[in-house]
């Protein structure tokens, strides 16, 4: 009898205990910080001083009327308009040409130097890409000048800063999305892409009638995991490279948050501009969820 009760309980009992320190991780790490944020937007603490005196929503008229904020998110829509296409089209592509030189030595040279930029840490692709802009002695520069055409500013140019910033952010993080694609590409059934070609099917058809409809799990979860990380990838480099500026032209609104928060000590404008984030994230990832799930293809 105590052994069936014992039992009994070990049974109702265990996946509470294999699951409490990962909910209890999530808890105190993910979601307090976020509720802990969401009432610092409704106060003017400012780190220094003990008291955080209740504003109600003063720190969100200030952030929505601020001008750096407004052009904060105006270059965050372009960011995303830029780099959720091509962080998405392009690894598509090179991994769609990987799988088809899978077979050829020049494939393990390929992929390595394909991904080795993911790897690589913020401060040593920012240091590699500052010398590469630099307006005075850099190597892009200096090819320009070679080809008789003018040097440029690059980075320290309002117009081009934000491109710069794209450039980099893109050259950093496509590498992850590539290698995802390539896995899913190579767990199609070969017996299925062998019927498509006994039907005469052309490389373009298979790919676009075959691979991609069965591969649809993977885009789907890349196009969601895209969205918003191109939020939180940018800010390393845009902290490496430019700082947000000149004047603003390259900042978006996390690094607004970051600025308010640990530079000017506004940790209610900062929580307030956090909050809208975290409102505009879980805004794009319903749409995408709505429109795209339904299209989803999985196996049975």
């Amino acid at each position: 009898m105590t052994r069936s009760l014992l039992r009994s309980a070990t049974t109702t009992l265990a996946p509470y205990l294999l699951t409490g320190p990962a909910i209890a991780f999530v808890a105190v790490f993910l979601y307090a910080p976020v509720l802990f944020s969401v009432g610092l937007s409704f106060s003017d603490w400012d780190f220094i001083h003990p008291d955080a005196g209740f504003v109600g929503l003063d720190n969100y008229t200030r952030v929505l009327s601020d001008p750096d904020f407004r052009e904060a998110a105006w270059n965050t829509l372009l960011y995303c308009v830029v780099l959720i296409p091509a962080q998405i089209v392009v690894p598509l592509v090179l991994a769609a040409l990987l799988l088809r030189v899978s077979e050829s030595r020049a494939s393990r040279v390929y992929k390595p130097l394909l991904f080795l930029p993911t790897i690589l840490a913020y401060s040593t692709a920012g240091i590699a890409w500052l010398w590469l802009f630099d307006p005075l002695n850099g190597f892009l520069n200096t090819v320009l000048t070679g080809l008789g055409a003018g040097a440029s500013r690059w980075y320290t140019d309002p117009d081009l800063a934000l491109w710069c910033v794209a450039i980099v952010t893109f050259w950093k993080t496509f590498g992850l999305n590539m290698l995802l694609f390539l896995a899913a590409l190579v767990g199609i059934p070969k017996d299925v892409l062998e019927a498509a070609a006994i039907d005469n099917a052309g490389p373009l058809k298979r790919f676009w009638t075959i691979e991609l409809p069965l591969i649809s799990p993977t885009f789907f979860f890349v196009a969601v995991t895209t969205s918003f990380s191109v939020l939180d990838d940018i800010v390393g480099v845009i902290d490496v490279l430019t700082g947000g500026g000149p004047y603003g032209s390259s900042t978006n609104i996390l690094y607004y948050m970051y600025e308010r928060g640990l530079k000017y000590f506004q940790f209610g404008q900062a929580s307030a501009a956090s909050v809208i984030i975290i409102a505009l994230v879980l805004l794009v990832t319903w749409a995408q969820f709505r429109l795209f799930e339904q299209k989803v293809h999985y196996e049975s």
